[in-house]
């Protein structure tokens, strides 16, 4: 294994005997030889946004990972888009607000509210992952056993705002036995899809929610308030998520393009960071997690499930 040295202005090389030994340790098995050399040229050109992100980013660290020999369009298919654009207009801070920076750090992992990472694989399905992971959350804080939900159902089934985390106020959500994943391996988008049979799913729910709130813009003050309830859903750049290994990401609120659930926020030698439960497996990142650097007003789209009122500094989700 090779880390990309986070160091502004260090130069990375990795000739095609390095990319051989990528191959070995990842298993990698290539039609012809005209396929090994796109996929060496793929994974030149993910070194060069790696050492960018290095640049960018010098206190996260970077490698090339599983995914380092994919196109730009292949990755892009492993996000799936961002919640819809929310207003810029930050909100005036509330008291509440304030005291929620000063009650320090914030785990929901920890505090056992958070299912394990899983891989949505190259489905463009972030979305269903984070809301499921939202609605798993916000039933264990209602004070059920943590479950695992069926990403598979909202993806087939659900939809509507609230990143379809809407679809369970009415329906419930089905745990993963009643409806498991397709197999999100399948470089094929629609094998991703159309497995679930609806009907059962709706028979057969594990967790309900009452609603889903959302945050009217993207102050960061008031999403830390509204993580002092629960995990939220949220929207954000991806970009720097390519060979990502660890550390806290200098992140930017530009490029929105993927969707995750927001665990929890902390301090790491004094630089303040969001702890963000990723959809691409537990091999990524910091066990499946990512940090991102707060104060760069990076999240986007915030909406958290609930059980019981909604909590504060938000409204309910459009229809």
């Amino acid at each position: 294994m090779w880390l990309l040295a986070a160091v502004v202005g260090t130069a990375v090389s990795l000739p095609s005997v390095e990319f051989d030994a990528w191959v070995r340790e990842h298993g990698k098995e290539y039609a012809s030889a005209a396929e090994r050399e796109t996929r060496f040229r793929h994974f030149s050109a993910n070194l060069a946004s790696m050492r960018a992100a290095a640049r960018a980013s010098p206190l996260a660290s970077y490698a090339p990972d599983a995914w380092a020999d994919l196109s730009a369009s292949e990755q892009r298919a492993m996000r799936g888009g961002a919640y819809a654009p929310l207003s810029s207009e930050q909100p005036e801070p509330s008291p509440g607000a304030h005291r929620a920076l000063a009650a320090g750090a914030i785990d929901w992992v920890a505090k056992g509210a958070v299912t394990t990472p899983t891989s949505q694989g190259r489905c463009a399905t972030c979305q269903s992952f984070a809301a499921a992971g939202g609605i798993e959350a916000a039933w264990f804080l209602g004070g059920h056993p943590l479950a695992k939900l069926s990403e598979q159902e909202l993806i087939d089934c659900g939809g509507g705002d609230g990143y379809g985390m809407k679809w369970s106020i009415a329906n419930g959500l089905a745990g993963i036995a009643v409806a498991p994943l397709a197999n999100h391996s399948d470089p094929n988008i629609t094998g991703c899809r159309g497995i679930t049979s609806c009907a059962d799913a709706i028979a057969r729910p594990t967790a309900h929610i009452d609603g889903v709130a959302q945050l009217e813009g993207h102050a960061e003050d008031q999403i830390l308030g509204m993580l002092q309830h629960g995990p939220v859903a949220v929207s954000l750049c991806a970009a720097p998520y390519n060979g990502y290994k660890g550390g806290i990401i200098n992140c930017t609120g530009s490029g929105v393009d993927h969707a995750n659930l927001l665990v929890g926020y902390g301090v790491d030698n004094g630089t303040a960071y969001w702890k963000l439960k990723n959809s691409w497996g537990p091999g990524f990142g910091e066990g499946g997690y990512a940090r991102l650097a707060y104060g760069n007003l990076c999240l986007r789209g915030a909406c958290q499930a609930y059980i019981g009122a909604p909590p504060n500094y938000t409204r309910p989700a459009r229809d």
